[in-house]
């Protein structure tokens, strides 16, 4: 008998065991944990990503350099600009012994001086300044005809060298190839000591590259890290010898 009623609170214990209700964090979870949810890293974006930001350094670094010439030039222009009048020396009055008609002065003695100087070189940087809106747009051919004003407006201004830079990225953006080669070398023979010389001769490099020619691109870049070893364009060409499999 004792027997039994042992058994049957035996039972019972294990009936109450089965019918309590599951603590919470015995429930499993329907969230995915974050390591499963995540998507798998994908190389080829992850170079993209990187191609991205490198462009983007470097345009950066171009539109400071950019800047601080423009700056340089509106604050050359901030104060007007005088104008000189040329006036006729005083003529000694001379008594004379009967009236003489006097002579009608001219029309205008106003002189007006042909814009240069500091107005000159701000217009010229506002019509840089559209033509790269214009390249920004894809309006190649516009963009290209502008920068063609800007650098002939003044060959051996402080704008020149960019003008004709980015008139080599006009044809190298449509892929014409055999102008951007042209217009770059301009760049690197005529502005040596410029600030876009480096960049023109990456982009001989990358024209090579585009064309095919491996080795001269491989003789272009190496002559890039030694004429201009501490420029964003050097940085650029290394990458480049090892990207390249020449």
């Amino acid at each position: 008998m004792m027997k039994t009623a042992a058994a049957i609170v035996f039972l019972f214990a294990l009936t109450a065991c089965a019918t309590k209700p599951a603590d919470e964090n015995d429930v499993p979870s329907l969230v995915p944990p974050p390591d499963a949810a995540a998507a798998a890293p994908n190389p080829a974006s992850d170079a993209r990503l990187a191609e991205m930001q490198t462009s983007m350094t470097e345009l950066l670094e171009r539109i400071d350099v950019l800047n601080a010439r423009i700056a340089r030039l509106e604050s050359s222009s901030s104060s007007p600009q005088e104008t000189r009048v040329a006036q006729a020396p005083p003529r000694a009055v001379e008594p004379a012994p009967r009236a003489i008609e006097p002579v009608p002065p001219p029309a205008s003695t106003h002189v007006t001086a042909p814009v240069s100087g500091p107005l000159q070189n701000a217009a010229i940087a506002d019509s840089y300044r559209g033509a790269l809106i214009l390249y920004g747009k894809g309006r190649m051919a516009e963009a290209r005809t502008v920068l063609q004003q800007v650098f002939d407006a003044d060959p051996s201004g402080e704008l020149a060298d960019n003008a004709l830079y980015w008139i080599g990225e006009t044809y190298y953006a449509g892929g014409d190839y055999t102008n951007a080669m042209r217009v770059y070398e301009r760049v690197t023979k005529e502005y040596p000591e410029q600030n876009k010389a480096p960049d023109a001769m990456l982009k001989i490099g990358l024209t090579f590259v585009k064309t095919g020619d491996l080795g001269m691109a491989r003789k272009t870049f190496d002559e890039i890290v030694r004429r201009y070893p501490y420029s964003t364009a050097a940085s650029s060409a290394k990458l480049e010898l090892k990207r390249v499999k020449y």
